[in-house]
């Protein structure tokens, strides 16, 4: 085989190669082509790893950057769901701290002025339909009927709407003495209470809608055929103190019903921040010839009332000393604190 190619390389010499010049410096060109062609490869696969470790790099980067930003948005998550179970977790506390009125206390809408002119024929409508008029009413007045002494002070606080309850309490007052009776009512019960014999009676009433059918002027004051008047009421809760102002049926009944015997005096006259309007008239009574009322325009509640002898002096008054309609009461304030007082049997 070395023989071959020995003879290989003389023939090649010989024939192919015979003219090809190979001197020195075609050698060392030869060489420097070599070694070139060498370091390109070796500046190629540098430019590789370079690109490679570059693209790692940003990999790395944009790596680190997502999960800082993960890592962030999770720790703003957890601390928005910290300070929400913390508020939470406060509001909870306090809503145990707080003792809760929403069981017992009823907000009515606020009651507005009446500023219109009003005839007879609808204020008297009015006054013998308060019930559908307001929704709850606190007040006190004082009141006093005929010649003897002593006067009356009488508070209430009644709901209509929500809870259906009233509390009133009368004292009557002569000279140095008094004796207070209070009423209340709920549920379908009654209870008197009296402060001086530390006793009260309870009874049974039925509760019945108080949205029934507003009566008009006709259906409430009629005759008879043998000439008697008749007169049908409005239905009304079971709080006697609170009637002459609160529900005014009778006194509507006994000095308005016939609408020849008094007039409008004045329209509008501010009395305890309501808006009433005065009426006056005359009426044939023992003890007194006229009278004056004062009517909340918005209820047809009877604020205020005095009769008059014939000198004018006053015989029977009702002076309101605070009257608030549609402000929100405690239904606790209904049932009576019975401890001590002995139950009398009716």
């Amino acid at each position: 085989m070395q023989n071959k190619l020995e003879n290989l390389r003389e023939k090649m010499d010989k024939s192919i190669l015979k003219d090809v010049y190979f001197d020195d410096k075609q050698h060392q060109q030869v060489l420097n082509r070599i070694e070139k062609s060498n370091s390109q490869k070796e500046a190629f696969r540098l430019k590789n790893k370079f690109n490679a470790l570059l693209s790692i790099s940003v990999v790395s980067i944009i790596f680190l950057g997502i999960t800082y930003f993960v890592g962030t948005q999770l720790n703003v998550f957890n601390e928005l769901e910290t300070k929400q179970a913390n508020e939470l977790k406060e509001n909870k506390e306090e809503t145990v701290a707080k003792p809760s009125n929403e069981k017992t206390i009823y907000v009515p809408p606020k009651q507005e002025e009446n500023y219109n002119e009003m005839t007879k024929e609808e204020i008297l409508t009015k006054m013998i339909n308060t019930v559908d008029n307001f929704e709850t009413a606190t007040g006190e007045f004082k009141m006093h009927y005929g010649h003897p002494k002593g006067f009356s002070v009488v508070e209430y606080a009644i709901d209509l709407e929500y809870f259906s309850g009233g509390f009133g309490k009368r004292t009557n007052k002569v000279d140095d003495n008094q004796e207070v009776t209070s009423e209340y009512y709920t549920e379908g019960t009654i209870w008197t209470v009296s402060e001086h014999t530390k006793s009260y009676t309870e009874s049974k009433y039925g509760e019945e809608s108080r949205r029934g059918t507003p009566l008009k002027i006709e259906d409430a004051f009629s005759v008879d055929s043998e000439g008697n008047n008749v007169t049908s009421y409005r239905e009304r809760p079971p709080i006697g103190v609170a009637n002459e102002t609160l529900f005014p049926y009778e006194i509507a009944s006994n000095y308005t019903r016939d609408l020849n015997k008094w007039e409008i005096e004045k329209q509008n006259e501010e009395l305890l921040g309501h808006n009433t309007l005065v009426i006056k008239g005359t009426k044939n009574h023992r003890d007194f010839q006229s009278f004056r009322f004062w009517v909340d325009k918005d209820t047809g509640i009877l604020l205020k009332y005095e009769t008059y002898d014939a000198n004018g002096d006053i015989v029977d008054y009702l002076h309101p000393i605070k009257l608030e309609i549609n402000v929100p009461i405690d239904s606790k304030i209904f049932t009576p604190n019975l401890e001590g007082y002995k139950k009398k049997e009716l």
